[in-house]
């Protein structure tokens, strides 16, 4: 298992300095930025993918049908293993669902279609290849069915993909349907585990808020982050304990064992770009490193 972490421009100076340690450079699927960050580290790309609407596989960055000949040679240059989607359902895409329906006849209706959307990924590259990524609420704005573990079970069970465990997405999901973290995550396709991602989660509240807006976001973004769990920030005591957790089943083979676990934390622009803090790179990166290739039970022995 390979350790990652989103790129940033600090993350990528303490490396050089040699101040942290990681495998590999997690880049968005943005051609210029790989090919500068290609020619000098080892990294791979995360697809802006998602599957679910019935309308195939859309690129969330254009909102339109995917061209996979953009994102291909990105795959190729960077040796990406797996094609990345996420699974999205949208109200807008299921107007005769209501949003807080769990009902089985509504998840049938939205499995299907999921199904169709991610079986023309696997037709393409291979089922070996494509791993499907749970998600959350949507900061309350999603369909519930959405976080079903079944959804999950039966998209791979029909397609033969593999599955994309987002801890914090997890968590955030159980957090929305009262369910405790560890049950819920347990309730997962974990055996299928190909990739994890983990980050720290926080209520997004004033503070939050206030240092975004001062950063330039837009307020209608604002409004849509505001007051609710947000991940991609730096891990707390409690997201430590859940790593921890997380990795000693991968590494004890009750789950699958991921090719990579990537630090979901830092990059650039109003969100991402706002809360780098190159001091929290220093000391999370090393403590993630040690945990995933030392052994978490080693690194508390030796803290």
């Amino acid at each position: 298992m390979k350790f990652a972490v989103n790129h940033s421009p600090q993350a990528l100076a303490l490396l050089k300095s040699g101040q942290v340690q990681f495998d590999l450079v997690k880049l968005p699927a943005w051609p210029d930025l790989v090919e500068k960050i290609a020619a000098r580290h080892p990294c791979y790309v995360h697809l802006p993918l998602k599957a679910g609407s019935g309308q195939g596989v859309l690129d969330n960055e254009t909102k339109s049908p995917v061209i996979w000949e953009k994102f291909v040679p990105m795959l190729e240059q960077t040796r990406t293993p797996l094609v990345n989607l996420h699974i999205s359902l949208k109200p807008r895409d299921y107007p005769e669902i209501p949003a807080d329906s769990r009902a089985r006849e509504h998840l049938d209706i939205a499995t299907q279609k999921a199904i169709q959307d991610v079986a023309a990924a696997v037709e393409r590259f291979g089922p070996q290849n494509v791993i499907i990524e749970n998600e959350h609420d949507g900061k309350g704005r999603g369909m519930q069915i959405n976080m079903l573990p079944e959804l999950y079970h039966r998209i791979i069970e029909a397609t033969g993909c593999g599955f994309l465990l987002d801890v914090s997405h997890a968590r955030i999901a159980a957090r929305a349907l009262g369910m405790d973290e560890r049950k819920y995550i347990l309730a997962l396709p974990v055996e299928h585990i190909r990739e994890i991602h983990l980050t720290g989660i926080q209520w997004f509240g004033e503070k939050h808020i206030e240092k975004v807006r001062r950063a330039g976001m837009e307020e209608k973004r604002v409004q849509r982050l505001a007051h609710h769990w947000m991940d991609h920030l730096p891990m707390t005591d409690n997201d430590w304990r859940f790593t921890r957790w997380v990795l000693e089943r991968v590494r004890g083979g009750e789950w699958g064992h991921p090719w990579v676990a990537a630090f979901e934390y830092g990059g650039v622009g109003p969100f991402f770009g706002t809360f780098t803090n190159e001091t929290v790179l220093r000391e999370q990166i090393p403590r993630l490193y040690k945990m995933i290739h030392m052994g978490c039970r080693r690194v508390d022995r030796m803290a």
